[in-house]
């Protein structure tokens, strides 16, 4: 084979390989909105590392995430108990250790209450390119072409139902959240016990 030749195949094979990863890109963004868009109620397993590179430090939570329309619960257990709800436009941070439970309006900008939300955001304004794919999950990475907020996300997707199971993002300062999502059940119920908590008598409660 000439040197031309074995060019031209290289360019083929290099165009062949851009493609199935147009599709792939494609084909998993509509099975991640089929997945999420029909969702009437999601839980699942949540651990959640946030990374302060100023700091040279990682805390990570661990808890479940609870979501239905119009209302969201990540309940975390360890290190210490946290809650952060919203509903009906209303945000309430809760934080055992301090003893204090912010209150505040939900803002237009951060709007979008899961972690997939975020994921379905971005995608549609960045560079989205397939980093690494096996028989049943297939990771993604955005580049967000223009954002005062968000650098980079990362996120890994199961191939077949289309859910998440790995989300990060990556701020302009470099601080970088993670969640791992597990245990995942979709439209079933949720026990109304789960959206019910007695906060301590002698809380301390901030509104905004």
């Amino acid at each position: 084979m000439t040197a031309k030749r074995m060019t031209a195949l290289l360019a083929c094979l290099l165009l062949l390989g851009s493609l199935q990863a147009a599709v792939s890109q494609a084909q998993l963004y509509q099975k991640m909105r089929a997945a999420y868009g029909s969702l009437k109620t999601y839980q699942a397993e949540l651990s959640q590392s946030n990374y302060y590179p100023q700091l040279k430090r990682t805390i990570s939570y661990n808890g479940k995430i609870y979501f239905t329309p119009g209302r969201m619960l990540m309940s975390f257990s360890s290190p210490s108990v946290q809650r952060l709800q919203i509903r009906d436009g209303q945000v309430e941070l809760y934080d055992a250790a301090s003893k204090t439970l912010l209150r505040a309006p939900m803002q237009p900008e951060f709007g979008k209450m899961n972690p997939v939300e975020i994921l379905d955001l971005y995608w549609q304004k960045s560079r989205v390119s397939v980093t690494s794919e096996t028989k049943s999950q297939a990771s993604v990475s955005l580049r967000p072409k223009s954002d005062k907020l968000i650098s980079s996300l990362s996120a890994t997707l199961d191939k077949k139902s289309g859910l998440v199971t790995s989300l990060s993002y990556t701020d302009k300062s470099g601080n970088k959240v993670t969640y791992k999502f597990s245990g995942i059940k979709t439209n079933a119920a949720i026990p109304s016990s789960v959206w019910n908590f007695n906060y301590p008598k002698d809380v301390q409660v901030i509104e905004q």
